[in-house]
């Protein structure tokens, strides 16, 4: 089925995970992507899996907000105009309070809130939303919504980036634009793995208990990103989808 054929689609942190399994749901429905991210090899293997088309790639840092606004003005030029933003880059630790300290603060701050505004500033003062339904996706996590040590810094970016989105679709609407937000709980990706090598035996057991469903795939975050992009989706703005195999349910 290809029903996003003929549209263009902007995902960051496309050389992995949930970025890169959204790019290629999104090819595999006629979608154009333009996959974003920092990293040159996996950017270039998450390149090779999607159906050919006439995508584009770039090697970005989406914390740079000098690069976003000259790759918004690059898009203008060429007449690049878009249907959808996935949101997807952003880095994760485990830190407690003691050593939060105001540099690791501000760079999980950065690279989570300031660069999701940053994207989404420059896209639309370059006018690279012009149809009417384009849809912004960010990702906040259930993090978010449960506490848990360790998490301070991540758990403050991911509720920011709730609070920031009832205000960016509130003013996007007379635009038009849709943006909503997806919370997943635990999903299988390279920062997640890295996460769960870190932990006891039991304690990757007891996190999997949590999840009612088991811990998710990054497919399954995909069909949710294609849902909230389609028209389907067409009066949904400003709200949080949990997608967390029942860990919030109690």
């Amino acid at each position: 089925m290809n029903r996003f054929e003929g549209n263009t689609f902007l995902i960051t942190g496309a050389g992995s995970g949930i970025g890169r399994a959204s790019a290629i749901r999104l090819s595999n429905e006629g979608g154009r992507i333009v996959a974003v991210d920092r990293d040159s090899p996996r950017l270039k293997d998450t390149y090779s899996m999607l159906l050919e088309g006439n995508h584009i790639m770039r090697l970005m840092d989406t914390t740079d907000e000098t690069a976003l606004n000259h790759l918004a003005t690059e898009f203008r030029t060429e007449n690049i105009l878009l249907d959808g933003i996935v949101h997807c880059a952003g880095i994760h630790w485990l830190r407690p309070l003691q050593l939060t300290d105001s540099k690791s603060l501000l760079e999980m701050l950065n690279s989570h809130v300031v660069s999701s505004i940053a994207l989404t500033r420059a896209v639309v003062a370059a006018h690279l939303l012009p149809r009417e339904g384009a849809s912004v996706i960010r990702f906040s996590s259930t993090a978010a919504l449960q506490g848990g040590a360790g998490t301070v810094a991540y758990s403050a970016a991911k509720g920011a980036l709730i609070s920031a989105a009832r205000v960016l679709a509130v003013e996007l609407a007379r635009r038009k634009v849709r943006l909503n937000v997806i919370a997943p709980g635990v999903v299988r990706t390279p920062q997640s793995e890295a996460f769960l090598s870190g932990l006891t035996p039991e304690q990757v057991q007891s996190i999997t208990a949590d999840h009612l469903l088991g811990i998710g795939e990054p497919e399954d975050i995909a069909g949710v990103v294609a849902f909230l992009l389609s028209k389907d989706a067409r009066w949904i703005t400003g709200t949080t989808v949990v997608v967390d195999g029942g860990l919030t349910a109690h």
